[in-house]
């Protein structure tokens, strides 16, 4: 799993790269964690379903388990918000496969769809893999997905934001009756609409705020919204404030969920070409959209001047994963015998630099200002991190002496003179 999401963080063009002994590829982490061979073994035996067990009539067994144990675990960390928006994610594949999806406005357009029900800073709560007509009816497909994945959040009185392919009346009643409203943009050709909406696609466009208002009032009976007008804080050309209807407001930000949910798990993703779509749909959903989720768990609990990006999250997890932290006393030269490269003298020695009061001068370790910032951030780093007045003369770099024995001893030699305090027997252990 650490090697997965290590390949998001580093792209290469194919697995067998990360091994390559070319110097183009040349890397120190996964020959270090394991061999070619055993990884690609580990793969090909990946499962999470046991074959000889396979139900009739259940197209998406393969991952069925693995999906209702993380949607679980999803649903007992975060508590919901009130607007919940419900929408569609496509996950890449383009094998042979019965219930392979195709939306052109889609990033990748050919796929595995799965519907992500999210709250409005992308955490998601639920997902389900669409299997196609077979398994599901085609008919009220938009209704039954919405109270599928509703269901267990009715009577709360909370609000749902879809987009024109789930929006219709039936829908919004059957909403209603459970207590929870509906917020949605509305396809003019749907059936069941009241008849003030069929006169107002003749009479009116999109243009004027007046000419939002009037939409919002003729499908009022879908929305329960009024037609005030709000300031968004925003100014036009003309140094104008930009007005638009409640409404209008309340659909972009409950909307915004899941694109930035789809966004910020697709930077770095560990998906790779693979002929095995329940591959692919299970490293979606383990490192993608579960990596998301942490990550907002993550940065709740953190101040805002310490939260990090997802790149930076991703990174802490693969180091933890793969124990980095130990690899980086490896040295990076290869063990090759015939290598006639001299390996660099990192020398620890105390620096002679003095302040203008003739006080040596003291400054943080970066190697432990590095780890704490990773932790804790850059401002509690920075009063965390001791300060030294030791470095690598070699390096020009402070650092304290036991980030030195870990980064730096590589046929190191210390001077003697300028630390008369050390006995030869701490001098023999270092």
């Amino acid at each position: 799993m650490g090697l997965l999401l290590w390949f998001g963080l580093v792209q290469m063009p194919s697995l067998e790269s990360y091994w390559s002994t070319k110097i183009r590829y040349k890397n120190n982490v996964a020959s270090k964690i394991m061999s070619r061979n055993r990884f690609e073994l580990l793969l090909r035996f990946w499962h999470f379903a046991d074959n000889e067990e396979t139900p009739e009539n259940d197209r998406i067994y393969k991952v069925r388990d693995l999906l209702e144990r993380v949607v679980k675990n999803y649903q007992n960390v975060m508590e919901l918000d009130e607007y919940l928006a419900i929408d569609e994610s496509m996950v890449p594949f383009r094998g042979r496969l019965k219930f392979k999806q195709y939306i052109p406005g889609k990033a990748h357009k050919y796929g595995v769809k799965l519907f992500k029900i999210c709250e409005k800073n992308g955490y998601t709560h639920d997902l389900q893999v669409y299997a196609g007509k077979n398994q599901v009816d085609g008919k009220g497909l938009a209704l039954r997905v919405v109270m599928g994945l509703i269901r267990p959040y009715l009577n709360v009185g909370r609000t749902v934001v879809t987009d024109n392919f789930y929006t219709s009346m039936p829908l919004a009643r059957e909403l209603l009756k459970n207590n929870t409203h509906l917020v949605g943009t509305l396809r003019t050709n749907r059936v069941k609409l009241p008849e003030v909406t069929n006169n107002w696609k003749r009479k009116y466009r999109w243009g004027s705020s007046g000419e939002m208002a009037r939409q919002t009032r003729c499908c009022n009976v879908v929305y329960k919204h009024d037609i005030e007008m709000i300031d968004t804080g925003k100014k036009n050309r003309n140094d104008e404030p930009i007005l638009k209807p409640q409404i209008i407001i309340d659909y972009n930000s409950g909307k915004a969920g899941i694109d930035l949910s789809d966004q910020l798990s697709s930077y770095n993703s560990p998906i790779r070409k693979s002929i095995r779509w329940c591959h692919k749909v299970a490293t979606e959903i383990l490192l993608g959209t579960s990596v998301f989720n942490a990550f907002i768990v993550y940065n709740m609990k953190k101040l805002p001047n310490e939260k990090i990006s997802i790149t930076k999250f991703r990174e802490m997890l693969v180091d933890e994963l793969l124990g980095l932290d130990q690899l980086t006393n490896i040295s990076e030269e290869p063990s090759n015998s015939n290598n006639k490269r001299k390996r660099v003298k990192h020398v620890f020695e105390e620096s002679v630099e003095r302040d203008h009061r003739n006080r040596k001068i003291r400054k943080r370790c970066l190697h432990c200002y590095s780890h704490e910032t990773t932790v804790l951030g850059s401002k509690s780093a920075a009063l965390a991190t001791k300060k030294v007045n030791t470095l690598c003369s070699t390096c020009k770099m402070y650092t304290c002496i036991d980030c030195f024995n870990k980064n730096h001893l590589c046929q190191c030699f210390i001077s003697t003179n300028l630390f008369p305090n050390l006995t030869m027997q701490m001098i023999c252990l270092l």
